[in-house]
């Protein structure tokens, strides 16, 4: 009669009709867990081996998360990977992604003891441990990972009994089934253990499946289906005998194509009921059954993904249970292909059809379709793929589907190693330049990830890349290239994918026309296209001391004791301390006493009995852009961007003179030129370390005067040194003399408070911004001037 029913039932969809395939993942199968996106499978055996499925070729990829893992779970609010629990009471995750498997970095401290069970919800991971007391029963413990918080109120909470056969979790609850009619619940947000209060006696609970938000069932052995009652706390019968359930191992429930499979072990059956998914249970309508591949090994966990049942049993066997067609490809022959070659793909299906074989697909629809064809179920079939460009280099997912005539469609897939040639090495005559018996080259570097290295083809003879359809010319110069040279080609450059670098070949013959190219060259030996043939010619370069006839050294327009004269008073400035008689005497003629630099209030006239109450000390950093007049250094350093940074530092006398000293820093980059200003590849490099005295006036005369008008004079002894590709320097010292004019504007005004504050705690007495422009003279006509005009900007601060 049961089958009878059974026939007439109409088909329902993604309801598995055999055991397509199984494939072996240990010793017996403790849990497996489909990740909350669908599309990962982690499995855990009784050893504490995780593996993760690999959903487009079906094997099984080992993972380590920790050392003895005892329970595994989904990840709350990240879809794609895992929880693990250790026997060290930690957790960590783990994922299976395009790339290979990944764990996580640092592990969850969450119990004392070794974990032995984990469920997770869409908040919580639970996590089942050993009693520190260590005769004590287990506990639960909970975690949120979004939080990275260890929940402690409530938790850890005790169970009643001491062992635990699963254990899941929905919103509310966490709850677990304890072998025999024992069962209990843990509530999710408060903890607390609650267990059963009435059960079939006959029961034996073990494999919990929840359906829905409220209702959960368990397998109870020869009790068959039993559901708990989450208000009243008790277990009662589901599905029995009555409605063809003898013994129940494992359940799980299809919400999507609305079935619920139990695995009945004393029958050696899976069998399928409806679900009603208004109700949240299964009904007594049977609709199939499939035998157990091995009567031997009952089937404990369930887990459903895609259009499979994976069924996972006591020796350690995973079950593929489905409708549709099950695929079995063979690696690609050969294994390794070139661009222009083909590869062949030999598979199976046990269900005839039409196929597809398609390349970067990540789901059965995916990729690119690169050859087709029909299948007949259970005969070898042979895919021919040509390899073209559209092959990346490496390793090529091929996927293989296979769809019935029910519109239904299963896959395998392969890989084929793509070892194409190197790509041409792009080359401009942009990319290369010339420099003083030398050729600087740009290498642009490409992008193939098993690049060996480049080699540079150099010849003062013309040539043209179809002339080379592998290699190069050997180097072919002129009797100069040749006597005593060092020069090594074709130059070999050791690159990684993607970098670039700037060469220089030398030494060459300046006026000789060179013509180069590149080629690349993979760890196979294989190399690239030739470039385009570029050509240059090396002449002689010039910087900016050469092109204004500077012969170097230090030497002023004066003499050399001018030089040692303002770089001894500038030490004095700025190493001078507050007793040095130097300064009285150049501040008050000679005839003054030693100042102490004390701190005076900002007015005008200033009062005080002795001359040290008159004098203050100064202190500003300047920064800005000098137009310089030397043609020679607009020539090679532009005629703009010469910025430059001062700080100085000194006395002030009655806040209306200044006597300070200063240094700077100036430093600009361009390229030297050749004879006709044409501009090379070589690099140059101009850096200045500017030295000044100054005498400053300034009109200050109301108290707290917001801008104060000033002028000064100053003398300059400049240090520079020009440095250029190769080696080349040259280094000298440069004096002369500056006028200056601008305005201090007064920040105290502003913030008051805050300047009384600074003046007690830092004797500050006046702070401004300033803004100066400065004339300069700066050497003579013999060599380089660094004369010119600069608008200054900077903060000085008065004590």
């Amino acid at each position: 009669m049961l089958a009878w029913v059974m026939c007439i039932l109409p088909a329902v969809a993604g309801l598995p009709d055999r055991t397509a395939s199984s494939v072996s993942a240990g010793t017996q199968i403790v849990d497996v867990v489909v990740s909350s996106d669908g599309e990962s499978v982690a499995v855990l055996d009784g050893s504490g081996t995780v593996h993760l499925l690999d959903l487009d070729t079906w094997d099984l990829v080992p993972v380590t998360p920790c050392a003895g893992v005892g329970g595994i779970s989904t990840a709350p609010g990240q879809d794609s990977r895992f929880w693990a629990g250790c026997k060290d009471g930690t957790l960590n995750w783990f994922s299976l992604t395009d790339s290979g498997v990944n764990v996580g970095d640092a592990s969850v401290e969450l119990a004392e003891t070794a974990i032995t069970g984990l469920a997770a919800n869409e908040t919580f991971v639970f996590a089942l441990a050993e009693n520190p007391m260590g005769d004590g029963n287990p506990q639960v413990h909970a975690y949120n990972p979004e939080a990275d918080l260890v929940m402690a109120d409530g938790f850890p909470s005790t169970l009643s009994y001491s062992t635990v056969e699963d254990m899941e979790a929905n919103a509310n609850f966490v709850f677990l089934s304890h072998g025999g009619a024992s069962f209990s619940k843990v509530a999710s947000g408060a903890g607390g253990a609650t267990r059963q209060q009435g059960a079939p006696s006959a029961a034996k609970t073990s494999d919990i499946e929840t359906v829905g938000a409220t209702r959960v069932f368990v397998a109870g052995g020869s009790s068959g289906l039993v559901e708990y009652q989450t208000g009243s706390n008790i277990l009662s019968l589901s599905l029995t005998d009555a409605a063809g359930v003898t013994s129940a191992s494992a359940i799980a429930a299809n919400m999507d194509d609305e079935w619920f499979a139990i695995a009945d072990d004393e029958a050696g059956k899976v069998l399928f009921y409806d679900l009603d998914t208004s109700a949240g249970g299964p009904t007594s309508s049977q609709l199939s059954q499939l035998d157990f591949p091995d009567e031997d090994a009952p089937i404990r966990e369930f887990g459903i993904i895609g259009g499979y049942l994976i069924g996972g049993t006591d020796n350690g066997a995973l079950h593929f249970m489905t409708d549709r067609p099950w695929v079995e490809a063979n690696p690609a022959t050969p294994a390794a292909a070139l661009n222009g070659e083909t590869v062949s793909i030999t598979f199976s299906s046990d269900q005839s059809g039409t196929w597809t074989a398609r390349r970067g697909a990540t789901f059965n629809g995916g990729g690119t379709r690169v050859a087709s064809g029909t299948v007949i179920a259970d005969e070898p079939t042979e895919a021919t793929i040509e390899i073209d460009g559209d092959f990346k280099e490496g390793d090529n997912v091929l996927r293989i589907v296979v769809e019935n005539e029910d519109g239904k469609n299963g896959h395998d897939s392969t890989t084929v190693n793509v070892d194409n040639p190197p790509s041409r090495v792009p080359l401009n005559s942009g990319d290369i330049g010339f420099g003083d018996t030398r050729i600087i080259l740009d290498l642009n570097g490409i992008d193939d990830e098993d690049l060996s290295h480049y080699a540079v083809y150099v010849s003062s003879e013309k040539f043209e890349r179809e002339d080379y359809p592998a290699e190069g010319p050997a180097f072919i110069g002129v009797e100069s290239d040749k006597d005593g040279s060092a020069l090594k080609l074709p130059r070999r450059v050791n690159l990684s994918p993607g970098k670039d670098k700037t060469i220089s070949i030398e030494p060459l013959t300046n006026g000789v026309t060179y013509y180069l190219a590149v080629r690349a060259y993979d760890a196979a030996g294989q190399e690239s296209p030739m470039s385009n043939v570029v050509s240059e010619t090396p002449r002689e370069t010039f910087g900016a001391a050469e092109l204004a006839g500077e012969k170097g050294g230090h030497a002023c327009s004066g003499s050399a004791a001018s030089a040692t004269g303002l770089l001894a008073l500038i030490g004095g400035l700025f190493a001078g301390g507050r007793r040095s008689s130097w300064m009285v005497a150049l501040c008050a003629g000679g005839m003054m006493s030693t100042p102490s630099f004390a701190d005076t209030e900002s007015e005008w006239p200033q009062k005080g009995k002795d001359i040290e109450d008159f004098i203050g000390r100064t202190f500003e950093a300047r920064y800005g852009g000098m137009t310089l007049e030397d043609p020679s250094l607009n020539q090679i350093f532009g005629e703009t961007g010469h910025n430059i940074f001062w700080v100085e530092y000194g006395m002030t006398l009655f806040e209306l003179a200044e006597i300070t000293a200063s240094t700077g820093l100036y430093k600009d980059s361009g390229v030297r030129v050749d004879a006709q200003g044409n501009k090379s590849a070589e690099k140059d490099t101009m850096t200045v370390f500017p030295f000044a005295v100054d005498a400053t006036f300034r009109l200050d005369v109301l108290p707290e005067q917001p801008i104060v008008p000033f002028a000064g004079i100053g003398y300059d002894y400049w240090l520079w040194e020009e440095t250029w590709t190769g080696g080349g320097e040259m280094s000298g010292g440069k004096s002369g003399s500056h006028t200056t004019l601008g305005v201090n504007l007064l920040l105290d005004i502003f913030q008051p408070s805050r300047a009384s504050r600074l003046r007690a705690s830092s004797g500050i007495t006046d702070s401004y911004i300033t803004i100066e422009w400065r004339n300069q003279v700066i050497g003579d006509d013999s060599g380089l001037s660094f004369s010119g005009d600069a608008v200054l900007f900077g903060l000085k601060l008065d004590h």
